[in-house]
């Protein structure tokens, strides 16, 4: 095989021709698929979480009304029952302060009814609902991060009634 004719004058170029070389003299019996995967057959995460997240469409445009007209038009279009579950809260639903005692606060403009009181309005749709929040000292939006307070808010998501923890990083 003459190689001669053909030399990349870049290192990308001189790295493609390589790989292309390495593939192409690979013996086929070193080319195998893979196996098949393995699960638990325990009915568990047969989906990836469908639902909504309304970032990309609103950013920190989010509010109770948002999530519970979402929520509803889920239930009523069919979306739940074809599998998709989730009504995900992301960045913004909070106060720029946690209060007295280190508790994040939901923005009282945006959930009057607060977090726990739109979960119960998504659950009694038969949907569940997440909720962003960051793992550093802040959010992409500058809100408070759950970093030094990373039990406090898991309690505090919990006894809200949220299904599904949004964590960035």
């Amino acid at each position: 095989m003459r190689l001669n004719r053909f030399r990349p004058r870049s290192r990308v170029g001189r790295l493609a021709v390589a790989l292309a070389l390495t593939v192409a003299m690979t013996p086929a019996a070193a080319l195998v698929a893979a196996g098949p995967a393995e699960a638990l057959g325990n009915g568990l995460a047969r989906t990836p979480q469908m639902g909504f997240n309304d970032w990309n469409a609103y950013g920190c445009n989010v509010s109770e009304s948002l999530i519970k007209t979402t929520a509803k038009a889920m239930h009523d279009n069919g979306m739940a029952a074809a599998g998709y579950r989730y009504v995900n809260i992301d960045d913004c639903w909070l106060t720029h302060n946690r209060d007295g005692s280190g508790n994040l606060v939901p923005d009282p403009a945006k959930f009057p009814d607060g977090i726990a009181g739109t979960a119960a309005y998504v659950h009694s749709l038969g949907l569940l609902l997440g909720i962003y929040e960051d793992a550093g000292t802040a959010t992409c939006a500058g809100y408070p991060g759950s970093l030094g307070h990373e039990q406090q808010d898991a309690r505090r998501f919990a006894a809200w009634g949220v299904d599904y923890l949004k964590y960035d990083n």
